[in-house]
């Protein structure tokens, strides 16, 4: 499977049909999961190589996100509470708050509380812009494929 189709079928079109399905916690889990397999595609290391979370992660926001995801970086606020807690928690943290743009709690990623408002559609969005973005690079080979043990 060449690189492009994975992040289609993957992360953009699981990505749309958890959301469309309204499942708010698994959505959030894919994406930030899915943060870091940009990155992955995006670095020169092979896909496989061991203790690159961080280093994936940070690339992709920096690469292939708006600047308000690069503001979280910080002392790395955005991949220790979205991207570890849910991986390690199934939870956001004290920090976070996920929610829909449903419930009207504020503004993506507004600070409410002391919390950061994470809301689905918005990030889901994102997230969308940042696959796409990334399939048009491997498309133009301003990327090189990178074997993959997936099918």
């Amino acid at each position: 499977m060449r690189n492009e189709e994975f992040i289609q079928k993957r992360l953009l079109n699981e990505s749309k049909k958890l959301r469309e399905a309204g499942f708010i916690f698994p959505t959030f889990l894919l994406v930030s999961q899915g943060i870091e397999t940009l990155g992955a595609f995006i670095d020169k290391k092979p896909i496989a190589v061991k203790a690159q979370s961080k280093k994936r992660f940070h690339l992709a926001i920096e690469q292939l996100f708006p600047q308000k995801y690069q503001d979280l970086t910080k002392n790395d606020w955005l991949y220790k509470q979205l991207r570890c807690n849910l991986s390690h928690m199934c939870s956001g943290g004290g920090f976070i708050v996920f929610s829909t743009d449903k419930e009207k709690l504020g503004t993506h990623l507004a600070l409410i509380n002391g919390k950061r408002l994470f809301l689905m559609e918005a990030l889901v969005n994102d997230f969308q812009k940042a696959c796409t973005t990334l399939i048009v690079q491997l498309e133009k080979g301003e990327l090189k494929q990178k074997a993959m043990a997936l099918s």
